[in-house]
C-alpha cells in the first residue's frame, strides 16, 4: 500500500492532487491510500503512519510548511518529500533538512502539478518497494532506505544500524533482533560476516583474507565460520549486479 499524504489548507487542491495522481495510473488505485491534514500540526500527529510520499503546502496557519518540513524529517527520513506553493520560499533549512524530490508551482490550470506528478509517482514506485526496512528505534518506528546502510551488527537489547548519509556515517541504535533483521533482508544483498553482524554486499569494496572493505573506509573482520559464505553471497551479489548470473 502507498501512503500518500496531502498537507494543505486548501480542500480543492488536496483533491486536484488526489485526482491527478489516480488519472496517470502509475500507482494502481487499490494500492494507494490518501491522508489529508490541513495542517503541519495535523499530519505531525499522526507521523507514525510513516508515508511515503508527502506534500507540503508551504503556507498555512499556525505551523507553516517549513517548520513542518524540520519536524517531520525527526520521524520520517524516508518519505518523498514535495514543496507545493504559489511563491518560492524554502528556507536553506527545509532544503538541506527537508531535502524536497520536487518543488510544484501552484498555478490557475494545475501544469505544474500535472507535469511533475509522473516523476514523482515514478520515484514513489521505484523507492517504497523492497528498498527500505522498517525498525522501532528511541519509541518511533523509522523506515531505512537499504542502499544507505553500510552494517548492522549486534547491541545491547537489539542491534545497530551504521548509516551512510551525505558522507557522514550515522549510528541508529533499533530494538529488533540481528536475526530479526536478516530475515527481513532476505535476498536484498545482506550477509553474514560474523556472528555478530551482517554487512550490505552493495557497499564491500573488496575482500582481503580475513577483512571486508567496505565504503567509508570501513574494515570488519570475516570470520572462519562465515567466510565461505560470506564469499560466496558476494561473487553472487556482483554477479548479478553485472548481469554476469
Amino acid at each position: 500500500m502507498y501512503k500518500i499524504a496531502i498537507c494543505d489548507d486548501d480542500k480543492n487542491y488536496r483533491e486536484k492532487i488526489e485526482k491527478v495522481i489516480e488519472t496517470e495510473g502509475i500507482l494502481p488505485k487499490s494500492e494507494i491510500r490518501f491522508y489529508e491534514y490541513e495542517s503541519g500540526k495535523e499530519l505531525l500527529k499522526n507521523a507514525d503512519i510513516l508515508h511515503d510520499l508527502v506534500f507540503m503546502d508551504m503556507r498555512m496557519p499556525g505551523l507553516d510548511g517549513n517548520k513542518s518540513v524540520l519536524k517531520l524529517r525527526e520521524y520520517n527520513r524516508a518519505a518523498i518529500l514535495v514543496f507545493c506553493s504559489g511563491y518560492f520560499e524554502p528556507t536553506s533549512d527545509s532544503i538541506n533538512i527537508g531535502q524536497p524530490f520536487r518543488y510544484i508551482m501552484k498555478d490557475l490550470h494545475d501544469r505544474s502539478l500535472k507535469r511533475e506528478i509522473p516523476a514523482i509517482l515514478s520515484k514513489v514506485k521505484l523507492q517504497c518497494g523492497d528498498s527500505s526496512v522498517t525498525v522501532t528505534s528511541a519509541g518511533r518506528v523509522i523506515r531505512i532506505y537499504t542502499e544507505d546502510i553500510l552494517y548492522i551488527c549486534l547491541a545491547k537489547r537489539g542491534c545497530s544500524i551504521y548509516v551512510a548519509r551525505q558522507g557522514e556515517i550515522d549510528e541508529m541504535h533499533c530494538k529488533e533482533s540481528l536475526g530479526d533483521l536478516y530475515e527481513r533482508l532476505a535476498g536484498r544483498g545482506f550477509e553474514y560476516a560474523h556472528n555478530s553482524y551482517i554487512v550490505n554486499l552493495a557497499k564491500v569494496e573488496g575482500l582481503e583474507k580475513n577483512v571486508a572493505l567496505l565504503q567509508m573506509g570501513i574494515q570488519l573482520n570475516v570470520s572462519r565460520s562465515r567466510k565461505g559464505q560470506f564469499a560466496d553471497a558476494l561473487i553472487m551479489f556482483l554477479g548479478e549486479r553485472n548481469g554476469m548470473v
